[in-house]
């Protein structure tokens, strides 16, 4: 059995999933990375516009004591927990947002001049700071600006994540997508793998009009093959019968000069010779008319191939019987024209040498997972020794002058076992000639 390929399907499917992997990369990490630059760029300059009007407002009052002029920051400031808070301090001063509520800003010491942004995690949020130093009348204050960043943070991922979902439903579509074109591009093709399967390769198969331009030329390449194969079985089985055909005259012939000759029993050998040859003949044109037309890649169905086999025994052998059992009703995974050699080589040697009858059985031994063939008749049968010599590779013993019985057609018989990498096997039938037993690997 041959090993299993690779998938077409699955290769596209790979590949496609890695290109679209790489492509998910190289897109979300730079949108990430841009997106949260974005967000940071503008939470950074509404800082620093909050803290600008921060300083604005400080100022020294009558008293000559610093104040945070209220009613110039924004309300935002005032509302408890608004996500907006701000911590103003010097030696002597300090002012805290009322949104703080209780929450701690912890700031650092700053020079004048030096602002510096970070993002920190204050209990479970996010908190971008603006830290600010400076000075205002030669006194040096510290400004710590802050926002809650944890909803925009969240916002940016969610966005991410549907970003990354509509990229997995567009990565589905487009394998549905494209499953859909390999599986028409096939499918067209799927009367051909059918006709293959079922053997039903008697003439060209048939290929569709609209055939991808990939596989266009195999299918016209496999459909020659097949035309050659068919017409070249076609010419030799022709061929071998109008030869046998032709040799009938010289044979006529043959024999009739040999009743001329009369020295030293040249006669006697010449007719033997001739009889020789109309036996041959005979053979060929009988292995013709039981294989019949050839169907080149058709499976072999026992039931529906082997019936009109025998129709065609009794025209040959009227006065013997050829019964047939156990006769499966479906195709078996064997070529039909090879069985068919194969068995009406064997039935027709049976039936040649039984007294009255032959029987073929074709049954499954699941405990070997083989074919089992058997082929008996009830003829003289064969000696042990003749039993032995039969299943030597290349003994025919109708070759053999002395030992004419049971061994026609067994040499073809043996050629066509071995293809399947099966077995013959040769024993006394039970009802009195010789068994002929066919193992044969799925």
């Amino acid at each position: 059995m041959s090993k299993q390929g690779y998938s077409i399907e699955f290769q596209l499917q790979s590949r496609l999933t890695k290109l679209l992997l790489l492509l998910a990369v190289l897109l979300l990490v730079p949108l990430h990375l841009t997106v949260r630059s974005f967000v940071d760029d503008i939470i950074e300059q509404r800082l620093g516009h909050d803290a600008e009007t921060i300083i604005t407002a400080l100022s020294v009052d009558q008293n000559n004591q610093w104040q945070l002029q209220q009613d110039r920051i924004s309300s935002i400031y005032q509302r408890v927990e608004s996500g907006h808070y701000f911590k103003l301090q010097s030696d002597q001063f300090q002012s805290l947002s009322r949104s703080l509520w209780d929450h701690e800003l912890n700031v650092s010491i700053v020079a004048p001049g030096i602002v510096d942004i970070a993002v920190v995690i204050n209990d479970d949020q996010r908190w971008m700071i603006l830290t600010q130093g400076f000075k205002k009348s030669d006194v040096t204050f510290t400004l710590a600006v802050a926002e809650d960043v944890t909803e925009l943070y969240n916002n940016q991922w969610l966005l991410e994540l549907l970003l990354i979902l509509i990229m997995v439903v567009v990565f589905g579509v487009v394998v549905w997508l494209q499953r859909r074109m390999v599986k028409a591009a096939f499918a067209s093709l799927e009367p051909v793998r059918q006709a293959i399967e079922a053997g039903d390769i008697s003439s060209s198969i048939q290929f569709p009009d609209q055939l991808p331009r990939e596989i266009a030329p195999l299918a016209s390449a496999l459909n020659r093959l097949l035309a050659r194969s068919a017409a070249q079985i076609e010419r030799s089985r022709t061929g071998l019968g109008n030869l046998a055909h032709e040799l009938k005259r010289p044979i006529q012939k043959l024999r009739w000069l040999s009743s001329e000759l009369d020295s030293n029993g040249s006669s006697a050998k010449a007719i033997a010779l001739s009889e020789e040859f109309q036996h041959l003949m005979d053979r060929e044109l009988r292995r013709a008319r039981i294989s019949g037309t050839p169907t080149p890649g058709k499976l072999f169905a026992p039931y529906a191939d082997l019936t009109p086999m025998v129709e065609l025994f009794k025209r040959i052998y009227p006065s013997k019987e050829l019964h047939l059992k156990q006769l499966p009703r479906y195709e078996l995974p064997y070529d039909r024209d090879d069985m068919l050699e194969l068995i009406g080589n064997l039935l027709d040697n049976a039936l040649r040498y039984a007294t009255s009858k032959a029987e073929l059985s074709i049954t499954y031994s699941r405990e070997n997972h083989r074919w089992i063939l058997l082929i008996e008749d009830d003829g003289t049968g064969v000696s042990q020794e003749n039993m032995i010599r039969l299943t030597q590779r290349g003994v025919r013993l109708d070759e053999d002058s002395a030992a004419t019985g049971s061994g026609l057609g067994i040499a073809i018989s043996k050629a066509v076992v071995e293809s399947y990498s099966g077995s013959m096997s040769f024993s006394d039938a039970p009802i009195g000639g010789l068994c002929v037993k066919i193992e044969l690997n799925i």
